[in-house]
């Protein structure tokens, strides 16, 4: 009858029949009843148990149960199996892959990398060494270095792939056998000379020097701080002072702006006089103004603009001369000059007026703010001394109907005041002037209807027929037009003057004479 083979737990491992061997089930052969030969097998189960199933690792126990020992002869450790593979019993499982049924404190020996591992309960954590198999030592080791006195010193140093990046020291020494990039051990932690670029990159919360130079020659941001060298700012956007960024210096192409970005806020320049801090210069940002204080200007001085005021209390011109309406391509309706302000009162000007080609002083309500021809209220009196006159004759103004040129002979009459002499006229009063040397009554009206008289002096004269140098002259038969006489024809009334030239032509002419009774 056959029968049922149970492990420890009850489960069955297998039933066997009678008669029959059973050597699949486990690494035992189960022997059936009534089994011929059975003793050789009992024994042989007997000698594997007592060796543990000793055995190369590539003839591992067949059918092995869990809990089952067996002795590695390859490896020589005892292993047991855990369900799914064996492990060592002492030491590290050794093996190329992690292993699976694992439980805490496990050791695993990394065959290909040559590196331990523990497991922690979830996952196996490197023990060592940090470098892998055939990658040379990487890591930090702890070895004892010879200075240059005989002392040993003991020192850490950090390899990756068995060369030397760094050492860390708690003396500075000087190594008795040359070490390459390590000439002399600092205090502290070195980095290899040897290494092109080696460096430390991250954020340092402190340092003795940066680039060789002391941390106390660098400029700080956190509290005032001055610099003995030059100071650049490499970028166009420049410069920005004040806690709010109210003040920049920038640079666009060749320009550079000095800026208060502040609204209506000023740029003032001061300076120190005399040991008074003084304003120089203020640009006011409300008005668009600028202040100076005192100017010299050593060039020349261009302004392209009004200027409105000169508030000054004394102006000195160094120039001998002062032009006015530089530059000026059309003169015509556009008087200069000078205009003096008067407060309440009318203004005074003293102009050169383009509608008269002359000089004027004048009173005037022009201000100065327009450009044109001058509003004239009146003529200004000049209280001078003249030692000379361009011109000869002394004229005055009169009123006319009539429309007189220059050189005309006039008398007392008409419906204004003068008019010109009629044919062979008795009387004479004077001569219709060019340009007087002194002017009376200026302002009694314009040439068409006020033209000057010449009353003494020299004035040209219409004369008609020959008259010679030194005639004497009475109105003729042409009305405003003077004839040449003999002394008896003169009366104390009708003599214009003498010719002061000869006149040889019988029509009529324009000559010089003097005007009056002589």
């Amino acid at each position: 009858m056959a029968y049922a083979i149970n492990k420890t737990d009850g489960t069955v491992v297998a039933t066997v029949a009678d008669g029959t061997l059973d050597t699949s089930s486990s690494s035992l052969s189960l022997i059936g009843k009534n089994y011929a030969g059975y003793g050789e097998v009992l024994n042989e189960n007997q000698i594997k148990i007592l060796e543990n199933f000793a055995n190369t690792s590539s003839n591992t126990p067949t059918a092995p149960l869990q809990g089952q020992i067996w002795y590695n002869t390859t490896a020589n450790q005892l292993q047991v199996y855990n369900g799914s593979s064996f492990k060592s019993v002492s030491g590290a499982n050794v093996n190329s892959t992690e292993p699976t049924n694992t439980a805490q404190g496990d050791l695993w020996y990394d065959s290909t990398n040559g590196q331990l591992y523990v497991y922690n309960g979830s996952a196996f954590v490197l023990v060592g060494p940090q470098s892998t198999s055939g990658a040379g030592v990487t890591g930090a080791v702890s070895t004892t270095i010879t200075d240059n006195t005989g002392v040993d010193r003991t020192v850490l140093q950090f390899k990756i792939a068995d060369t030397i990046i760094g050492m860390l020291s708690s003396v500075e020494f000087t190594p008795q056998t040359a070490i390459s990039g390590f000439s002399t051990i600092s205090k502290g932690f070195d980095l290899s000379t040897a290494i092109t670029s080696n460096k430390f990159v991250g954020t340092s919360t402190d340092s003795d020097a940066l680039g060789g130079v002391a941390a106390a020659s660098y400029l700080r941001a956190d509290t005032n701080d001055t610099t003995s060298g030059t100071l650049g700012v490499l970028n166009d956007t420049g410069l920005t002072v004040g806690v709010d960024s109210d003040f920049t210096i920038s640079q666009s192409g060749a320009n550079t702006t000095l800026k208060n970005v502040t609204q209506d806020g000023d740029i003032i320049f001061n300076v120190n006089d005399g040991g008074s801090d003084t304003t120089a210069m203020t640009i006011d940002g409300a008005t668009n103004t600028t202040s100076i204080a005192n100017l010299t200007v050593t060039g020349t001085m261009t302004t392209s603009g009004a200027v409105q005021n000169i508030n000054v209390t004394n102006l000195s011109v160094t120039d001998p001369l002062i032009v006015l309406g530089a530059g000026t391509t059309n003169t015509s309706g556009t008087d200069k000059g000078i205009i003096f302000d008067r407060g309440v009162d009318t203004n005074a000007a003293f102009i050169w007026d383009e509608s008269t080609d002359e000089f004027a002083a004048v009173l005037t309500t022009e201000a100065g703010t327009t450009a044109g021809n001058i509003a004239i209220s009146s003529y200004a009196t000049i209280h001078a001394t003249a030692t000379a006159a361009q011109y000869s004759d002394l004229a005055e103004r009169y009123e006319t109907e009539d429309n007189l040129q220059p050189g005309d002979i006039v008398n007392i009459g008409g419906v204004k005041e003068i008019t010109k002499t009629t044919p062979h006229e008795a009387e004479c009063f004077g001569v219709i002037s060019t340009a007087p040397a002194f002017k009376m009554n200026a302002d009694a009206g314009p040439d068409s209807t006020h033209p000057y008289v010449a009353l003494a002096g020299r004035v040209p004269c219409k004369v008609e027929g020959v008259a010679a140098k030194g005639a004497r002259l009475i109105p003729g038969p042409t009305p405003g037009v003077a004839v040449a006489t003999d002394p008896e024809n003169i009366t104390n009334f009708n003599q214009v003057g003498r010719a002061l030239e000869d006149k040889d032509s019988d029509g009529i002419g324009m000559i010089e004479i003097v005007v009056g009774k002589c």
